[in-house]
């Protein structure tokens, strides 16, 4: 992620809220400011972030270097973290911060650029300022001192320990001439950029009590964290379609249910589904029947 430079030479507000302590992962290993490995790992993806010199790949790292944490839907370029994470229920403070929150920087926000700026709180100060470790910073790993003033984060993202279950969201489904497309975003905190496996199931849910069973259901695997996927399917008539995310064997963690939707699967023409809200998730209104076709032609493209 590129972050807007500062313009050096001339004093700003913002220059006095800062003190650097160290630049680039050798002068500042040297000096006793650890990266946390991240100098050796750089190349690989976390949370599906672009890897090197970057700031959210930085942060991600540290993020489930040691612990189990989700990532929120929606959360992509830094300066959507602290919306994505309130919207995922995650705490984001203005005041407070504690050792191991993540600095989050709007956009334009101190010397974040268009896409914003995260950073992980190191240690707060006894007079209230804090030091953050961060990569690609003016293009470099840092350390620095940030004190309250127009440099100070927009927020501090607090994130929660997860369970190891996948998170995430379904964003769309509909159907067009007897195909599933479905779209939405997921991540398995057991297996950062490694395939997460989905199911859509039509007509019940894959849990249904009373022995009711889905009467179609389809399968596919993407390490991408925002995924479409197509799919041919025999089922015709109105239905309710359920996306789950799968928990890897033998993790911590359950398969996650991460939207309905309601369709009219019809041969011939472009019908758009409506993906419902989570209060009607458990409550649903009943939907005809569906039909699967005796005569069957290919499940999949």
């Amino acid at each position: 992620m590129l972050i807007g430079l500062a313009i050096f030479g001339i004093p700003t507000s913002a220059d006095a809220a800062r003190t650097v302590l160290c630049t680039s992962y050798t002068q500042c290993k040297a000096k006793g400011y650890s990266d946390g490995g991240y100098g050796s790992v750089r190349s690989t993806s976390f949370w599906n972030q672009t890897p090197g010199r970057n700031c959210t790949n930085y942060v991600a790292y540290r993020l489930t270097k040691n612990r189990l944490v989700a990532r929120p839907p929606g959360t992509d370029a830094a300066r959507t973290w602290g919306r994505a994470a309130r919207a995922a229920g995650v705490p984001v403070r203005s005041y407070a911060p504690r050792r191991g929150d993540v600095a989050w920087w709007d956009a334009y926000k101190g010397y974040s650029g268009e896409k914003g700026h995260v950073a992980i709180v190191e240690r707060v100060r006894a007079d209230g300022s804090i030091v953050v470790s961060e990569d690609n910073m003016n293009g470099t790993f840092m350390w620095r001192v940030v004190r309250r003033g127009s440099a100070w984060p927009s927020g501090f993202v607090r994130y929660p320990t997860s369970d190891g279950s996948p998170s995430g969201l379904l964003e769309s489904m509909r159907s067009e001439d007897g195909k599933v497309s479905v779209s939405g975003m997921a991540s398995e905190p057991d297996r950062w950029g490694k395939d997460v496996d989905y199911t859509v199931a039509l007509g019940a849910p894959l849990d249904a009590a009373n022995g009711v069973r889905p009467v179609e259901t389809f399968s596919f695997s993407t390490a991408y964290y925002k995924f479409t996927w197509r799919r041919t399917v025999q089922t015709r008539g109105p239905v309710r379609a359920y996306l789950y995310a799968h928990n890897t064997e033998r993790t911590r963690g359950k398969d996650t249910l991460l939207g309905v939707a309601t369709l009219d699967l019809v041969e011939d023409g472009n019908v758009l589904g409506r993906v419902l809200p989570r209060t009607e998730w458990l409550t649903p209104t009943p939907a005809p029947t569906p039909t699967v076709p005796t005569v069957q032609s290919g499940l999949q493209d």
